[in-house]
């Protein structure tokens, strides 16, 4: 009979870490609730029989050091979807399909059990499919020696699998994660910003949608789809304000269309999804720096070394020379966000 835990989330963990780790170590299977229903995990080289099984990991640098391949759109992948019900199916030269997968499920105790369970070299892990830990013991039989229960556990469509090099990505299974948050994901962000929100990085914003656009050959409203989701903020803004109506009319002068821009201010969650942060000026870099140290890619000044001046308040002429300011230095950063991502 396999040694259970009843678990909640009042209890120390401590001792379900120690007690799985010696399961793994014994070469038996232990029975953990997941984010979709239990899971089985064992260490390799341990016969388990059940589908999607894949090796336990925790982030980018565990993946990385196994020898698999962590593209760009690997890493953005783990970074702000695990932990999931996401399966990642990655380039690994050194086993004999070359393809490996990886997964981080989600659950409470499991923050502190797979930190510990990495210290053990390559252990794998899968779903059972069970609702109930009594249930998902009977399925592993005599290989289970640890269950943790903690009470029924919902199932839903099941981990998605997805297949990811330096091409991009392919989805493999369907489940949890839809094709439409899968492109989200693993989406380049490219977030302008300035003061309110309300003119040059709305500008810049939506021309770079509109070259974009024009140099995947594709719709603006296709961009997450061809891995780009371009936004803006303000250091200073307030949420829901539109465009003014002097950027309006320049973005339209240009190509591009502002009216249905709505204000946001710069936050932790917006930086730290970012892939690219460009400023307009040095006193942006400098409000960034002092309010979100290290948080998200350093920040950039779009025109170089120069400030982008603010054109509230002139008339449609100065609108103008800025969205064409705007348009230069987006021809220069254009071909670094194609050919990286």
């Amino acid at each position: 009979m396999p040694t259970v835990i009843d678990w909640n989330p009042t209890v120390d963990p401590s001792e379900v870490v120690a007690q799985t780790r010696q399961t793994l170590t014994a070469g038996a299977v232990a029975v953990l609730p997941g984010d979709n229903g239990y899971l089985a995990l064992w260490k390799a080289g341990v016969a388990v029989d059940l589908p999607e099984s894949a090796q336990l990991a925790w982030g980018p640098d565990d993946i990385a050091a196994t020898g698999a391949t962590v593209s760009h759109t690997a890493q953005r992948l783990i970074l702000r979807a695990w932990p999931a019900p996401l399966i990642l199916e990655l380039p690994l030269p050194s086993v004999p399909r070359g393809w490996h997968r990886f997964r981080c499920p989600d659950h409470p105790l499991l923050d502190g059990v797979i930190p510990a369970l990495l210290e053990l070299g390559s252990v794998w892990v899968a779903d059972t499919h069970c609702p109930q830990a009594a249930i998902a013991a009977e399925k592993l039989g005599h290989q289970a020696e640890l269950v943790v229960d903690a009470g029924q556990r919902p199932l839903d469509a099941g981990a998605t699998v997805i297949r990811v090099d330096d091409r991009g990505w392919q989805l493999l299974q369907p489940g949890v994660f839809d094709v439409a948050e899968i492109e989200r994901l693993a989406a380049r962000i490219i977030l302008f910003v300035c003061t309110g929100n309300t003119c040059r990085s709305p500008l810049a914003e939506a021309l770079a949608k509109k070259l974009l656009a024009e140099r995947l050959h594709c719709r603006v409203e296709e961009l997450p789809a061809r891995g780009f989701w371009i936004l803006s903020a303000g250091v200073a803004a307030l949420a829901g304000s539109p465009a003014s109506e002097e950027s309006i009319a320049a973005a339209a002068e240009f190509g591009a269309d502002l009216r249905g821009h709505r204000s946001r201010p710069v936050n932790p969650q917006l930086l730290m999804a970012a892939d690219d942060v460009i400023v307009m000026t040095h006193s942006h870099l400098h409000a960034l720096a002092r309010r979100y140290p290290n948080m998200g890619p350093p920040p950039r000044l779009l025109c170089e070394q120069s400030d982008l001046d603010d054109p509230i308040g002139a008339d449609q002429a100065v609108y103008r020379q800025c969205a064409q300011t705007i348009l230069r230095h987006l021809e220069r950063l254009l071909p670094e966000w194609v050919e990286s991502s």
